[in-house]
């Protein structure tokens, strides 16, 4: 089974945006710490994320990946 991708995101309410590669967040424009981020998971090749496990897009089901 294939494994999900983890995605970081900036987790203060009210703002829970995905961060971008520079770890700027796009909604606030901070650059948050690590106990102001928590990881999602998406889908691997459409890049979304998931629900339970399972991609709403493709359908395909993945497995947690090794943290």
């Amino acid at each position: 089974m294939t494994k999900a991708k983890l995605v970081l995101h900036h987790d203060d309410p009210p703002c829970a945006e995905r961060l971008e590669r520079s770890g700027r967040c796009p909604a606030c424009h901070l650059h948050p710490d690590m106990q102001s981020t928590c990881f999602h998971f998406y889908c691997p090749s459409c890049d979304r994320p998931l629900d339970k496990m399972k991609c709403p897009g493709c359908g395909q089901t993945f497995e947690r990946p090794d943290t």
